[in-house]
């Protein structure tokens, strides 16, 4: 297992990307015809990321694995899709366009898992706040092509996303 990143990223709009170009997905590219709200995925070579919080810091870890793990059933919501880089220059991305490199490879097909704890708790306050009050994960690993999936959905504001969102369906 490879960590890529741990440590507080910043939001803004409850936002944050993974990009192998420059340029954040456009949101409802990102989620149409998704059936998750929480990982945008339709956008080649990019993941529109959603939490909790909507501007200030969330705790946010990256992972990269050689085979699916099992679900932590610490996670409250769980949904995976699948992920294919443009290029070997991948990077997690935050609000202010911080970039943080991932050890991805261009032109693999990668399974992804987007993990969240305590969305409706970040969602609460809308400013800047000191408390990180939401965590997600975000684990790759090497795996055919997939149609998106909703593992767990518990939180008021994961099921908007879902249900709702940027006109996910």
């Amino acid at each position: 297992m490879t960590v890529a990143f741990d440590g507080l990223l910043s939001v803004s709009y409850s936002q944050a990307y993974v990009v192998s170009d420059d340029d954040p997905p456009d949101p409802v590219r990102a989620f149409a015809g998704q059936l998750n709200g929480l990982c945008g995925a339709r956008v080649p070579g990019a993941l529109f990321l959603v939490t909790g919080r909507h501007t200030g810091k969330v705790a946010f870890r990256v992972d990269v694995v050689d085979g699916p793990p099992p679900v932590d059933p610490g996670w409250e919501e769980v949904v995976e899709v699948s992920f294919t880089a443009f290029s070997g220059d991948v990077h997690l991305m935050d609000w202010h366009q911080g970039m943080y490199p991932l050890p991805l490879r261009e032109s693999v097909s990668y399974r992804v898992r987007y993990c969240a704890r305590g969305m409706d708790a970040g969602k609460t306050y809308l400013g800047e706040l000191e408390t990180v009050l939401d965590h997600y994960l975000l684990v790759f690993w090497p795996a055919p092509v997939e149609a998106d999936r909703i593992v767990r959905r518990t939180s008021r504001i994961a099921a908007y996303w879902h249900d709702e969102g940027f006109l996910v369906g």
